[in-house]
């Protein structure tokens, strides 16, 4: 490990450290709270690429765009009318970002 970065994650935990009783900033998140299973998936390089450049075009991680599709299968069968109306509104206004990207 170079100099610089050791130096670099040294400050970075003494000042994580300094202060441990300090709250959050109002600006933090807490990605994945109150999820606590972790999937795996298998994905060529190719393929993984391409996921990652549909995500930075649609301006999300890459993992939240995953986990929003398989979620929107797994409830597409239980949706309401108005809310399957929704849901074709929202998934609309995503390939209209996707074109124009």
């Amino acid at each position: 490990m170079s100099e610089v970065l050791e130096r670099d994650l040294r400050e970075y935990r003494d000042e994580a450290e300094g202060s441990p009783d300090e709250p959050l900033p109002e600006r933090a998140t807490r990605p994945g709270q109150g999820r606590a299973k972790v999937l795996s998936v298998r994905l060529s390089s190719e393929e993984f690429d391409e996921l990652t450049r549909f995500a930075a075009a649609l301006e999300v991680p890459a993992s939240a765009l995953v986990r929003g599709w398989v979620l929107g299968q797994l409830r597409a069968g239980s949706e309401s009318p108005v809310q399957t109306v929704d849901r074709i509104a929202r998934e609309l206004d995503q390939l209209r970002r996707q074109l124009a990207a």
